[in-house]
């Protein structure tokens, strides 16, 4: 059965999800920071997204994240943005641009009318503040409806006050790594790489020490990667090691945008350690090295959500991404 990887982040406690909700938020564009606040200082602020420099000065937006048992309540909804716009009219910090409830079960009905309809939510916050939040936001004090607060409010555009629920969590793309990470997802085939007919610059480290191993192998010095290319004994072995380099390319750039780079950092690592004995061992000439890590690399078995898509052209290439990284080198060690 396919796991229901919704169902595991509806069992997440209050921490867990602002977690979540933070690492979530800082992979959707548009932030300059992204901030959790903990504890009872938070002000009514659990995840923040800043989005400017000037932080609490400038524009920010506010993600309520709670898991509650059932869905959110009116009550809970007026205090969650009461508070915030409390804290905002005593100076703490600007009034959000934005604020969100991160409700995994969703709104209940009262609460969903109220965002749908913004006008009614302002209407609903000034009428039952004294039910909903004048006791509720500073303990053992009632703090009423002043001049201050009614700006804030008066302040505060209510259309944007949204809405995000497990459905639109789960649909959102941002939401893929975490998934993979979290709970060992599959993030899904990568895109074939694509060889460029003509070198490009990012080749030239790798390609360089393997035109110096042609050029031993031949006892002839070649000008360039063009040359080896129109070798005839040469060429093709050349050629496969440009697809293999940019199906290992696709393969890094695919999984570092709908993983994490921790993933990709640790695949490069099995993949290093897999092939560092053959990489120091003796050899005929460098060629004769780069063919036998090349033959190593193809049985390297690494752990973790990629091993999946760990095809012998991708585990090849990762070998000349670590030459062009200097992590490590063809040449004699």
């Amino acid at each position: 059965m396919p796991i229901r990887y919704d169902r595991l982040i509806l069992i997440q406690d209050d921490e867990e999800l602002e977690i979540f909700c933070r690492q979530w938020v800082d992979r959707k564009s548009g932030y300059d920071k992204v901030e959790r606040f903990a504890g009872t200082g938070d002000l009514g602020r659990d995840v923040v997204g800043f989005l400017t420099p000037q932080r609490h000065d400038g524009a920010w937006d506010n993600f309520q994240c709670k898991q509650y048992k059932r869905k959110l309540s009116e009550g809970d909804g007026l205090l969650a943005v009461g508070k915030v716009l409390y804290w905002a009219s005593q100076g703490r910090f600007s009034v959000p641009k934005k604020f969100y409830f991160v409700a995994p079960k969703g709104l209940s009905r009262d609460l969903a009318t109220l965002v749908d309809q913004p006008s009614k939510f302002k209407a609903a916050l000034v009428a039952k503040w004294g039910t909903a939040c004048a006791t509720k936001i500073v303990q053992g004090q009632t703090l009423t409806l002043g001049a201050a607060l009614q700006q804030a409010i008066d302040g505060f555009d209510f259309a944007n006050v949204e809405k995000i629920t497990i459905d639109e969590i789960m649909a959102d793309k941002a939401t893929v790594p975490l998934l993979v990470e979290y709970y060992g997802a599959d993030p899904g085939e990568y895109p074939a790489g694509v060889v460029p007919a003509d070198v490009t610059a990012e080749e030239l480290r790798y390609l360089a020490q393997l035109v110096d191993a042609y050029g031993e192998r031949a006892q002839k010095k070649f000008s360039g990667p063009a040359a080896v290319l129109d070798d005839p004994a040469h060429g093709p072995s050349l050629r496969q090691h440009r697809e293999s380099y940019f199906e290992a390319d696709a393969f890094q750039k695919f999984y570092r945008d709908s993983t994490s780079p921790k993933i990709i950092d640790a695949f490069r690592r099995d993949i290093h350690f897999g092939i560092k004995a053959q990489l120091g061992a003796p050899s005929a000439d460098t060629l004769a090295r780069v063919d036998a890590v090349m033959t190593q690399a193809s049985v390297v078995s690494p752990a973790g959500p990629l091993a999946k898509y760990a095809y012998v052209p991708v585990k090849q290439g990762i070998c000349h991404h670590l030459v062009n990284d200097e992590v490590i080198s063809w040449k004699s060690m």
